[in-house]
């Protein structure tokens, strides 16, 4: 649904005034006119991007096709990554950048650490746009973090790159549009969620009920486009809930979680055996916070990332006949790659017996 522009309702109002004052032939032709004008206002009214972005999907994420040093790179783009980084290739050598003192960059979902480089200045580009990063990290290579990485990307955009722009991301299409911060795509999008910007974070304050719950609650998350997966509850809360005092212990000492799969309401859809992690809370993790949510919960969507107005847009995706789109349950994906124990928790459905016998056929015992 489109809002119309305060120009195309003054024309639609002229009209309106004037049919009510010409004849008819006159009249259709001044409606002609200001259809005409308001299409021609709604289709200024358009932003244009700055760039088109080619883009793959791979493990539900969104991989970004730009031109570094020369060679095409694909890049994560990931909302729980705080600053861009680059791992150290063939193509990407220490040699070809201006590097600062090195520094220990952590890796939570690697559990691993490894050495990162601030970036002088590095141009990406795509197409005829481009535009200089100040802000990324130049990571050294480590067998054990690009074994994590498995090849599938190259570098990392994150959050310092998202804050430049309005991002819209066109899974169909497979393009990302560049606009400039600021840019107002409100209009063209049925769904808004504001996003809770803590420490240039973005976290959803989303509202659904889980399997213990009497009625649905509202859950801080933090929006991680970089995690594969769907719904982390990360929190003692719920981990209590999920599992007995003992065995708490034992999965706390294994590094192990507990996944179910949920029906989970987001955004006018209702997604049923979602893949859902649930593990105690973090060391330094701020009570308010549940957990996160991935890449799988916007699979289904058309979706703009607006950090600086602090927005998720959101368009349901439908095949031809209006069936939303499926995602596959073959791979679970764990926010730190930990093991888990999968459970049913679906609610103990009561036994109620039906009477399908005819009363004549039925043994009456005496009193």
């Amino acid at each position: 649904m489109h809002k119309a522009t305060p120009w195309a309702t003054a024309a639609i109002m002229l009209t309106a005034l004037l049919q009510s004052h010409l004849p008819c032939q006159a009249s259709e032709t001044v409606a002609k006119a200001a259809s005409e004008t308001v299409a021609g206002a709604a289709a200024d009214a358009t932003p244009a991007p700055l760039a088109s972005v080619a883009v793959d999907l791979a493990d539900n994420r969104i991989h970004a096709a730009f031109t570094i040093a020369g060679h095409v790179q694909k890049l994560l783009l990931d909302t729980g990554a705080s600053t861009s980084l680059l791992f150290e290739g063939p193509a990407l050598r220490p040699d070809q950048f201006n590097l600062g003192a090195a520094t220990s960059i952590s890796f939570p979902a690697f559990k691993q650490t490894a050495t990162g480089r601030p970036i002088a200045s590095v141009r990406l580009t795509a197409g005829d746009y481009g535009f200089t990063s100040e802000t990324m990290l130049f990571i050294r290579a480590d067998a054990d973090i690009l074994a994590e990485v498995g090849g599938q990307f190259t570098g990392i955009l994150g959050r310092d790159f998202l804050s430049r722009f309005v991002v819209e991301v066109i899974p169909s299409e497979k393009r990302m549009m560049l606009y400039p911060k600021g840019t107002d795509l409100k209009p063209a999008y049925r769904i808004r969620h504001d996003l809770v910007m803590e420490d240039g974070a973005p976290y959803l304050m989303h509202r659904f009920r889980l399997p213990w719950e009497p009625w649905p609650s509202t859950k801080k998350l933090l929006l991680d486009t970089g995690y594969p997966g769907g719904v982390v509850l990360w929190h003692d809360r719920h981990f209590s809930r999920v599992a007995a005092t003992a065995e708490q212990q034992s999965l706390r000492a294994a590094n192990k979680g507990v996944v179910f799969f949920g029906l989970i309401r987001f955004s006018k859809l209702l997604f049923r055996n979602m893949p859902v992690y649930v593990g105690p809370s973090r060391a330094g993790q701020r009570g308010d916070r549940d957990g996160l949510m991935g890449a799988s919960m916007l699979l289904p969507f058309r979706y703009v990332i607006d950090l600086g107005g602090a927005n998720l847009l959101l368009q349901p995706r439908v095949t031809g006949r209006g069936i939303g789109y499926h995602i596959s349950n073959e791979v679970i994906y764990t926010p730190g790659n930990e093991d888990f124990l999968i459970k049913d928790l679906r609610p103990r459905v009561g036994s109620t017996p039906k009477d399908t016998f005819q009363k004549d056929d039925t043994e009456v015992m005496p009193q």
